[in-house]
């Protein structure tokens, strides 16, 4: 490994520890210093490595040769491709612009780890570093339960208060934790060594009491779609398990207001409308959308098809809360095609690697990230974490990191 790859070694190694825990727009001094400063510092030393060091760049050419042969990584570049494209006809350039930079930058970070960054050392530290700062977050998150810190809600069953940690949102917590508790019951489940049984089996409740403090719906919705699929891969007990926390929860007065929510009109119908707005948009450029980013955009312009009023107004990351929604109604069919496409050919490596790999940390982990990568697609029905930094580059890295242990043992199986 030469010097260039450790210093991305570490800057990823930043990355993971900093960029959940960091506001977004936190600087020292002037100088911003945040997850994407960092993200673009790994991206800069990446190129620069393979411009001075032979073995990065006879990896790096290897990996292009694979990369264009991958289910995945052909449908992620086609969907980069329709995001450039998108940009030519854009209302607002500077919007799809740095929406597409952005996801590229995503994959990118997905490239760098599969074809630089495999070797199982590295992984070990990616992943047991992901545990430690979930675990600074969910502390973190129990103090403001504790303290009443957090975002005050009201409804018409009173006042509530929803903790963020350092996830700047609610929502945004608990689909980080959603992602998190499934590899972690799983290694709980399957640890032999007592002392680490309990440490892992505490950090289980620890997100548990995060998910359910964040008083999220669509967390609470991804959790028990993540317990069904978990049930369907490892054990059907799991089930009973779930129907036990529901029932004992029906005895809290806070979530119990909670869940009477889930069916309450009122309390989808400006989501709904959201909705019927993306819907309008994709009947007038069902081909070629609206361009990335750009449905707030035009936003204004088709709330007035509804004739009705709508609470929401747009901001910097407003989005049809829909990711199926956002990508045809700003990217057009063949956009839609490429996302989808990527989904489906992620979900079919991890089972790939499920049924491959063998080890006693790497198993269990990414058997519980299927139950996890499932239950996120899911919530992205009804909202859009894509949109999302401090989750999303969670959601890659991870899927970068079971690539790279696939890619790795590729290359050693046909070394040998």
């Amino acid at each position: 490994m030469n010097i260039g790859s450790k210093i991305i070694s570490i800057l990823i190694y930043l990355y993971i520890l900093l960029q959940p825990i960091l506001p977004s727009k936190y600087k020292i001094g002037r100088i911003p210093f945040n997850g994407d400063i960092i993200l673009l510092l790994i991206i800069l030393m990446y190129f620069l490595s393979i411009l001075i060091f032979a073995d990065s760049r006879k990896r790096f050419i290897e990996g292009i040769k694979d990369f264009f042969t991958s289910y995945i990584s052909i449908f992620m570049f086609a969907l980069i491709v329709m995001m450039f494209i998108s940009v030519s006809y854009a209302t607002d350039k500077i919007i799809a612009l740095s929406e597409t930079i952005r996801f590229s930058t995503y994959i990118i970070l997905f490239f760098v780890i599969k074809y630089e960054m495999n070797k199982r050392k590295i992984i070990d530290i990616m992943l047991k570093l992901y545990i430690i700062v979930t675990s600074i977050i969910g502390i973190i998150g129990i103090f403001e339960g504790i303290y009443g810190i957090g975002f005050i809600q009201k409804s018409e069953h009173g006042i509530r208060d929803r903790i963020f940690s350092t996830m700047e949102n609610s929502n945004n917590l608990g689909v980080f934790m959603v992602i998190a508790i499934f590899p972690i019951i799983m290694i709980a489940l399957n640890e032999k060594n007592r002392r680490k049984k309990i440490i892992f089996s505490l950090l289980s409740i620890l997100i548990l009491a995060n998910i359910v403090l964040s008083f999220s719906r669509n967390a609470w919705i991804g959790f028990a779609i993540g317990c069904v699929i978990l049930s369907v891969i490892y054990n059907w007990k799991i089930i009973l398990g779930l129907i036990t926390m529901g029932v004992a929860a029906i005895f809290i007065p806070a979530i119990s207001n909670r869940l009477s929510e889930f069916t309450d009109p009122t309390q989808n119908l400006s989501r709904i409308k959201l909705w019927d707005i993306a819907g309008f948009m994709i009947k007038d450029h069902p081909i070629r959308g609206i361009g990335n980013g750009n449905y707030r955009v035009l936003y204004d312009k088709y709330k007035l098809l509804l004739k009705q009023k709508i609470e929401y107004y747009p901001s910097n990351d407003f989005h049809p809360h829909n990711i199926f929604l956002k990508i045809q109604s700003e990217l057009g069919i063949f956009g839609t095609i490429a996302f989808i496409g990527t989904v489906i050919f992620i979900i079919l490596r991890i089972i790939k690697f499920n049924r491959e790999i063998k080890d006693r940390f790497y198993t269990p982990f990414f058997k519980g990230f299927t139950a996890s990568l499932i239950a996120f697609i899911s919530m992205n029905f009804i909202d859009n974490f894509f949109s999302a930094p401090k989750v999303i580059a969670f959601f890659w890295l991870l899927i970068a990191c079971f690539e790279a242990i696939m890619y790795r043992d590729k290359q050693e199986s046909d070394y040998y």
